[in-house]
């Protein structure tokens, strides 16, 4: 008897194990795996000369190759890190430390806004409580220094991450939240000058992602007429077993820039059966064979950093309405 409860016992304990730790897993179960239906066409994994693990590297175009901004951890310290790739996604040359005047720095989003490079980080504010907000550092590529850097507290969280750069025209314009989509706009970069833009009559886009909720990830890019950006969100019982994955989604070039597509699923890879973290920061579009590609860069299990090649066309073909 004794034996029966104890074999009893043992399997109640497999089965808590069991739900606690992986049942988040079921609801990627009937997910279309999107290197299966023609969206990821190749996975390519980020290497850096003397760096173990850049972290959640950030993609944008320099001329005819590519720039790499990337978190590397150290020490009990991050810091940010730049670099240079050619068409194949090879370095050129060596890294450089991006010196924000901290060791604290997070999670950079590197864009190009004019003729003008920029990052966008999480970091902690010199002050009495611990609080992380958002900054703005325009970046000095002739020798790789910050030309200046703006504070974009807004006394709203304690922690700030993931704020979506909207690269208009004529304005750098910020998505702060995208369910609803909340727009703020910068007029004066070297100011904390943020405006929370209000529509009259606004309809907020609220979509379904039963995946938790969405949460910014890449720059906005014009793309077809409408802005093209990817976002993360994530799901779990505890903390330290959350998935993250992430999707696509669009929305109007025009005020009150309202979400008209999101990805019908998770754009997650088959080849990447262990992955539970999905971290988009960046991506660029290039013609392949007369093809647009979209080259999104993301992070992997707080990790690696990887480039995946996505057929622009068959991402669209897997997008639903948002109304």
């Amino acid at each position: 008897m004794k034996k029966i409860i104890f074999y009893i016992s043992i399997a109640f304990f497999a089965f808590l194990i069991t739900y606690f730790f992986f049942s988040g897993d079921k609801k990627l179960k009937n997910v279309s795996k999107a290197d299966k239906i023609g969206i990821i066409k190749e996975i390519k994994e980020i290497k850096i000369k003397n760096v173990q693990n850049p972290l959640n590297a950030s993609i944008e175009e320099y001329f005819d190759n590519y720039i790499l901004a990337f978190r590397v951890n150290e020490n009990k310290s991050s810091y940010i890190g730049i670099s240079f790739l050619d068409k194949n996604f090879e370095e050129i040359g060596h890294f450089k430390k991006i010196d924000v005047q901290t060791n604290s720095a997070e999670d950079p989003r590197i864009f190009k806004f004019k003729d003008d490079y920029f990052l966008l980080y999480n970091d902690i504010l010199p002050i009495e409580h611990f609080a992380r907000a958002m900054h703005l550092a325009k970046i000095n590529l002739k020798n790789f220094f910050i030309d200046y850097k703006t504070v974009l507290d807004q006394h709203l969280k304690i922690v700030e991450k993931n704020w979506v750069p909207i690269i208009a025209q004529d304005n750098l314009l910020l998505a702060y939240k995208l369910m609803p989509h909340k727009i703020m706009q910068l007029d004066d970069l070297k100011k904390n000058s943020l405006k929370h833009l209000i529509f009259p009559n606004m309809e907020f886009s609220r979509f379904f992602w039963k995946w938790g909720s969405p949460r910014g990830g890449t720059p906005a890019k014009v793309v077809d007429g409408e802005y093209l950006a990817f976002f993360h969100s994530s799901y779990g019982k505890s903390k330290k077993n959350k998935t993250y994955v992430m999707g696509a989604y669009t929305f109007d070039l025009k005020a009150p820039y309202k979400v008209r597509k999101v990805s019908s699923f998770p754009i997650i890879s088959n080849s990447s059966k262990k992955t539970r973290v999905y971290f988009p920061t960046g991506f660029v579009i290039k013609k392949e064979n007369n093809k647009d590609m979209i080259y999104l860069s993301y992070g992997e299990n707080d990790k690696d950093s990887k480039i995946a090649i996505i057929d622009k066309e068959k991402l669209f073909e897997n997008m639903k309405e948002v109304y």
